[in-house]
């Protein structure tokens, strides 16, 4: 029998949002933490008011490798 992939199961939440002040502190149980440029670029874009998918456009232009 062929195992299901992972996209055609449905994923189960708990009906908690994941927000920053959480991702915050399980990145730092693994020793993670933001740097004092992405904590200041993060408040800039929150003044912004810009939504998710601006805000990983701006990521992907702002910090991407660069040929």
């Amino acid at each position: 029998m062929k195992a299901k992939s992972p996209s055609s199961e449905k994923i189960l939440v708990s009906g908690t949002a994941l927000t920053r002040a959480r991702a915050e502190k399980i990145s730092a149980v693994e020793g993670m933490k933001l740097s004092p440029r992405m904590a200041a670029w993060f408040t800039t874009a929150d003044k912004q008011g810009l939504t998710p998918e601006e805000k990983r456009a701006q990521i992907r232009a702002e910090f991407a490798k660069k040929p």
